[in-house]
């Protein structure tokens, strides 16, 4: 019976640490894959929380307007050697909303590590 109970308190003080510990940053896939997702839901405001300034006044949201992402893949991520940087090769099916007609593109985008830790997009 001791067994057991040591064992119990055991696991409830790990899911206890577990559970108040402080959650991790999300890596480069999950901040693609989120950026993505605002995008194909049109949440604009959403998919510019996961860009640098810089990167934000470079979209042109009339241009984002004329289109939807049909689907997307994140296919391979290159860091750099101090793993600061990181490229992302992705995949996007688009369709032209005028015309109908689908294109897919592979594409690269560029991200950096922030001083906190977060993934920032730099560069599509």
């Amino acid at each position: 019976m001791f067994k057991i109970s040591i064992a119990l308190i055991s696991l409830a003080v790990f899911a206890g640490a577990v559970s108040c510990g402080g959650k991790a940053p999300a890596g480069p896939k999950e901040i693609a894959e989120r950026m993505f997702e605002a995008a194909q839901a049109r949440d604009y405001d959403k998919m510019y929380t996961f860009m640098s300034p810089e990167m934000q006044d470079e979209i042109n949201e009339a241009v984002l307007a004329r289109i939807e992402i049909i689907s997307f893949t994140i296919d391979e991520i290159e860091y750099s050697d101090d793993s600061t940087e990181v490229e992302v090769e992705y995949t996007l099916t688009l369709k032209e909303l005028g015309s109908g007609d689908t294109e897919v593109m592979e594409e690269d985008m560029d991200m950096i590590r922030t001083s906190e830790g977060e993934w920032v997009i730099v560069d599509m």
